[in-house]
């Protein structure tokens, strides 16, 4: 019997502060914890990460990850790499080198083994990484929407038809790049409306966001802000604030002239 459900955000090899919120969380056997992807690059500690999340699963016996797009750029490296293919890393993040150096080859097979999703029935509720297209099932998503999708234009205005019709372009941008060609954009929870509760990482939020049919918990932590814990049943935000900035300053309001916030959401902003 499962006593809560628990979904963390977005890790980036922040171990320390995995413990200290699994600490705060006070967490017992019977807790279900489901992480949102993302558990490598720019932090310090990206295999202990991972192993965290394994071990997890074998404490409770369910899965306890799913797949984040920067999992996914290092199993694209490993296999390059099986294929023989030379690898430049001169032409790699930094922070993607720097992982590479403490990933093993059981990492990537786990990685490889990291579902899309995971459901959370008794809440009707499922976990992704990024978000999802509406009006589509969630076992009908697209994989680079799970893993990439920010602001979209799902709908067009059929003259002939005299309504909104989907399009057929099913591009995601980041909300900087807006293209302004006068079609609808705006961030994808604006558009999902079921049936199930979406709760996603990827994104980092000024805030959590907290709404009928999307919870967003990145809360950039590997920038020197938070990292989020969305427990259910109670639908609390349990939080700890990060040790130190990992990411440089590439997030943040401390760099108002280089780094624009976006409203994506009633009063949830994110960065650009």
């Amino acid at each position: 019997m499962t006593d809560r459900t628990i979904v963390i955000g977005d890790l980036h090899g922040m171990y320390n502060e995995a413990v200290l919120l699994l600490q705060k969380l006070q967490l017992t056997p019977n807790d279900w914890v489901i992480w949102c992807g993302d558990y490598v690059d720019r932090g310090p500690e990206n295999a202990k990460c991972c192993d965290l999340v394994r071990n997890r699963e074998q404490v409770q016996g369910k899965p306890a990850g799913i797949l984040g797009n920067h999992e996914d750029v290092h199993v694209g490296y490993r296999d390059a790499e099986l294929d023989g293919r030379q690898l430049d890393t001169s032409r790699m993040p930094p922070t993607h080198v720097a992982t590479r150096t403490q990933l093993q080859p059981d990492h990537y097979e786990w990685f490889k083994s990291l579902p899309l999703y995971i459901r959370i029935p008794d809440h009707n509720a499922v976990v992704v990484h990024a978000g999802v297209w509406p009006g589509r099932a969630i076992e009908d998503q697209r994989a680079r929407h799970l893993l990439h999708i920010q602001t979209i234009s799902p709908y067009v205005f059929d003259e002939d038809r005299n309504a909104l019709v989907p399009r057929t372009n099913e591009k995601s941008v980041w909300p900087s790049k807006v293209p302004d060609d006068g079609q609808d954009w705006r961030f994808w929870t604006q558009f999902w409306d079921g049936p199930e509760t979406v709760i996603f990482g990827h994104s980092v939020l000024t805030k959590p966001l907290i709404a009928d049919r999307v919870i967003g918990i990145d809360g950039g932590a590997v920038f020197g802000y938070d990292l989020h814990a969305y427990v259910l049943p109670e639908k609390k935000i349990v939080s700890v604030k990060a040790l130190r900035d990992y990411g440089g300053g590439r997030r943040g309001k401390d760099r108002p002239d280089e780094i624009q916030t976006f409203r994506i959401h009633d009063d949830v902003e994110t960065y650009s």
